[in-house]
């Protein structure tokens, strides 16, 4: 059985003209299909955006290590005492070190109160926008993301939530199930989340200075603090890249470590297995990134052929003799070999990997940096696609401009023609109308 209200007086008096137009705006938004195709492209472009960004962090990573052992770093052994830091050489580096870890840098997480299921819809179904701002001023950054009918479960939240780029999951706890919300690391990061349409999603998701009910924190962002060698050092995430030169820190837990760097010709097959392994991991992490997406799997294809190049340069038989083959994209040790090479002539080695400008360390190094430097294969298709991404919402926000100026003019019509002061369409006053008569 339905309600109907047969006039604007009726109306106004139940919901006023500000809800009307509210509602009818709504309605058109969920109906625009032009809207659900730019949103469409603008939750793939993010996709690509934030592949992009773990793709650029695991180079870095591989970048890193292979600078550390370029040069005569090759046969530098450090040694590291205590569990409260790791360490892996960037640069030249020698001496010995002190590190105290006071307090380790910490995510905040945000959880939703436990509802029944997961895949049952929240609210009315209509579009709502759901943004997460961080920081202030310079550093302020902002996601928002749209949910509407279809998505409107807690599992549906958390799916668009991770396709624009955050850290989201729906977890049981035995008692129900919670959307839990990661930010990232450090104080600066903490997250503030205001919920535009739909009220069931503003009062399950809203966080923030005045927002009622909404998300409860679970743990709070926090910045690293240590003593570097005495020196106060702070930091928004657990790695340390410039606290000592040549060196970069993980703060793995709190307490205190030494750090020792010598020369030591005994460290170069460590150091070459290192790199081995470091290439791996960069090649797994490559695998991952893998969507089904032609584009960004041409993008990991493009990288890769970067980095097969400086193998591609180097002397298969040189590295043949000191164990090195390559195998499936990755590349595989056979120690003894090494060892044997080491011992018969351990310049031949160190040139071979660490040398400065030819030493495949050093060409790792370079490869890494050329693609992500202006030019570079991964620095453009970055530019290029958040571009086009502030072109997509530049669209969205003056098509979303477009209709909440349909939607007002739709319900000021609709008051018209309700109260019979209006010939609207050729409709006269003595048949009640309904908002939807003009949405139709």
């Amino acid at each position: 059985m339905s309600t109907s209200i047969s006039s604007s007086t009726q109306l106004a008096g139940l919901l006023g003209q500000p809800d009307l137009t509210t509602s009818a705006t709504q309605s058109l938004l969920a109906r625009h299909p032009g809207l659900k195709t730019l949103d469409a492209q603008l939750s793939r472009d993010t996709a690509r955006l934030s592949a992009i960004g773990r793709m650029a962090l695991a180079l870095d990573a591989f970048r890193a290590r292979a600078n550390g052992l370029a040069g005569e770093n090759l046969g530098t052994a450090l040694n590291v005492t205590g569990k409260a830091v790791s360490a892996q050489l960037t640069g030249p580096a020698t001496g010995t070190h002190t590190v105290e870890v006071q307090q380790l840098a910490q995510a905040q997480k945000l959880a939703t109160r436990a509802l029944a299921y997961e895949d049952t819809a929240i609210g009315s179904g209509a579009p709502a926008l759901v943004r997460i701002e961080t920081g202030s001023g310079k550093d302020a950054s902002s996601v928002t993301v749209r949910i509407e009918q279809g998505n409107n479960t807690l599992e549906g939240i958390a799916k668009a939530m991770r396709d624009a780029g955050l850290d989201a999951k729906v977890l049981d706890d035995g008692k129900g199930y919670a959307l839990s919300l990661n930010g990232k690391p450090g104080a600066a990061n903490a997250m503030r989340i205001t919920v535009e349409g739909d009220a069931a999603l503003g009062a399950l998701l809203s966080y923030g200075s005045g927002a009622a009910g909404g998300m409860v924190q679970q743990a709070a962002a926090q910045d690293a603090r240590a003593l570097v060698d005495g020196k106060a050092v702070t930091s928004s995430t657990n790695t340390l890249d410039k606290a000592i030169p040549g060196l970069s820190l993980s703060l793995d837990a709190l307490g205190k470590s030494e750090i020792k760097l010598a020369r030591d010709p005994a460290a170069v097959a460590g150091n070459v297995k290192q790199l081995v392994e470091a290439f791996n991991v960069l090649g797994s992490s490559l695998d991952g990134l893998k969507t089904g997406d032609p584009a960004q799997d041409a993008l990991l294809s493009r990288v890769r052929s970067e980095l097969a190049r400086v193998l591609d340069s180097a002397d298969p038989k040189a590295l043949a003799d000191i164990g090195i083959a390559r195998k499936d994209g990755k590349l595989v040790l056979d120690t003894k070999k090494l060892d044997a090479a080491i011992a018969a002539d351990p310049g031949k080695v160190t040139d071979l990997i660490g040398k400065p400008d030819t030493g495949l360390a050093g060409g790792f190094a370079k490869a890494v940096t050329r693609q992500m430097s202006q030019g570079g294969i991964l620095a453009d298709q970055a530019a290029v696609v958040q571009a086009h991404v502030d072109k997509l919402s530049a669209q969205k926000v003056e098509v979303s401009a477009i209709i909440e100026r349909q939607a007002a003019l739709l319900a000021q019509q609709y008051a018209l023609g309700g109260t019979g002061g209006s010939s609207l369409f050729g409709l006269t006053g003595n048949k009640p109308l309904s908002l939807f008569d003009f949405m139709a």
